[in-house]
């Protein structure tokens, strides 16, 4: 096998130039170890549930992820929350496996919820562009600082589980909900067992998503047994707090044709 191909640019996290690492998201060892495929934007949003890709898109060995980090942001938040992310990864797929994939009690959860919500972070600067860094200076500092806690009130961190759909990597988006007129800007990341969503200055798109800011407010190595009621969503579209089912978007489907 050839060498793989050097990558420069500007790094998502601390904004220096030079060699980019390629970056998982989320982490190779919490299940992200498996090629994948991706496809165009554009024909990834357009497609239904169920529906077949027109085209081949491109098959990534690796797994999900992209140059996005230099060499020492990847290796230092690696270090500092990587192995605590991935336990509580294996935590998530095992309820999921034991419960069919529906979870109906509180369960134990057993974590490092600094360490968990820093990654998290980690990596919605991974799947967002350099921009988002700069208009994001204390998720940055948060982030680079292992000891640092707390969070602006502008920043909620929703987690849900997940094992049905698509995977999700959307970068900053606004949506309107129509209802209420209520404009929403929201990231979200969506590979099994989790799903997480990020909310900037808004309520969550959907009440039944279960809140982590509060993972920041620990100090850095704290351990916590914590009680948690997640939501076990499906994501069957390419939309951002989209967690209908099959039968809902084609109900929807057909009441919109209709309504025409």
């Amino acid at each position: 096998m050839g060498r793989s191909k050097k990558v420069e640019g500007v790094c998502h996290l601390c904004g220096t130039y030079g060699p980019l690492s390629f970056e998982h998201v989320p982490p190779r060892a919490a299940f992200n170890d498996r090629p994948v495929r991706l496809y165009p934007f554009e024909e990834a949003f357009s497609l239904a549930p169920g529906e077949l890709p027109l085209s081949k898109g491109t098959i990534q060995q690796r797994g999900a992820g992209a140059h996005t980090l230099c060499i020492r942001c990847n290796n230092n938040t690696g270090s500092w929350y990587g192995k605590h992310f991935v336990a509580w990864c294996y935590q998530g797929m095992d309820l999921l496996a034991r419960t069919g994939g529906r979870p109906t009690l509180i369960h134990l959860n057993y974590v490092f919820p600094l360490s968990i919500i820093k990654q998290i972070a980690t990596m919605f600067f991974s799947i967002n562009g350099e921009r988002f860094r700069q208009v994001n200076p204390d998720l940055e500092a948060f982030v680079l600082d292992r000891d640092r806690k707390y969070l602006p009130p502008r920043y909620r961190f929703y987690v849900y589980l997940n094992g049905e759909g698509r995977h999700r990597a959307l970068a900053v988006a606004g949506t309107l909900h129509v209802p209420t007129s209520t404009n929403r800007t929201m990231t979200e990341i969506t590979y099994p067992p989790y799903g997480y969503l990020l909310a900037f200055d808004c309520p969550p798109p959907d009440d039944r998503l279960f809140e982590i800011t509060h993972f920041a407010r620990f100090d850095y190595g704290q351990f916590d047994v914590m009680e948690l009621r997640l939501p076990v969503l499906p994501t069957h579209t390419s939309f951002p707090g989209d967690y209908r089912t099959k039968d809902q978007i084609f109900r929807d489907a057909r009441r919109d044709a209709t309504d025409r």
